[in-house]
């Protein structure tokens, strides 16, 4: 557990902040194509091992209650998990598929929706109850398990995610690669990154404290950041509604070839 002797010594885990960033990211480089390796034998492997990077340290800065530095930690993962598996896309294509989970699904609802404008993705009949159901699960996975559970979904949709991306970046058409670019993360899909990460962290925090103390306690700190983190979530529910089928769908089309 979070308060036990393993992470006492701040030695052990990210004892100075500049050095805990460079050993995760570094950590996150190599876990990235280690997992791809693992991923022959199940694609699962990859969001696990990219998980098994970031963990440690995520956890020592919320058992310091350092929790802003903790959530920069993950955003920081995030960003290099992100630009590894697009590149990866970028450079094997639809073939590489086959070590990303739900890799090949996702590009194929998406690329549904962009050349019909039909799917989840602009439909709040059809988004709104999966996403509550999906917040649900990964609140009680994050709290349950400190985090790591929260930490491993977010992996596991940030791959699947960002290989559509590569695809997506594939597709554009000759002189428009950075529209393509500008447009594969839509603005409401990065507050929900954010949403998520403020919502994951505080959770494991308020789990960390529950399981040491055996009472809940939600210190000033954590009640701001779920406040925060749910300002994030509910944005993404508006936007996703408002601008998904109004801009992105008619933009992205206009500037891919579509397979």
């Amino acid at each position: 557990m979070l308060g036990g002797k393993s992470l006492e010594d701040p030695k052990k885990f990210c004892w100075n902040t500049l050095i805990c960033f460079i050993s995760v990211l570094s950590a996150t480089a190599i876990a990235f194509y280690v997992g791809l390796v693992l991923a022959r034998f199940n694609p699962i492997l990859l969001p696990l091992i990219l998980t098994l990077a970031v963990y440690p340290g995520f956890a020592y800065q919320v058992y310091k209650g350092k929790l802003w530095t903790a959530s920069l930690l993950v955003f920081s993962w995030a960003i290099l998990a992100s630009l590894l598996m697009i590149h990866y896309a970028y450079s094997n294509g639809l073939e590489g598929a086959g070590l990303v989970a739900k890799g090949a699904d996702y590009v194929k609802e998406m690329f549904s929706w962009i050349a019909t404008g039909k799917g989840a993705e602009g439909d709040p009949s059809l988004f709104i109850v999966p996403k509550i159901i999906e917040i649900v699960v990964f609140s009680m996975a994050s709290f349950l398990t400190v985090g790591f559970a929260g930490l491993f979904m977010g992996a596991y949709l940030l791959d699947y995610m960002n290989f559509y991306v590569g695809i997506l970046l594939l597709h554009a058409m000759p002189g428009h690669f950075l529209e393509v670019a500008l447009l594969s993360w839509q603005i409401y899909a990065i507050l929900r990154v954010v949403g998520y990460v403020l919502l994951g962290t505080s959770l494991s925090r308020i789990s960390f404290l529950f399981f040491k103390k055996r009472k809940l306690i939600i210190e000033d700190d954590v009640k701001k950041m779920l406040l925060y983190s749910l300002a994030f979530i509910a944005l993404d529910f508006l936007l996703k509604g408002v601008v998904a089928n109004a801009f992105y769908q008619p933009m992205l089309k206009l500037y891919i070839s579509l397979p």
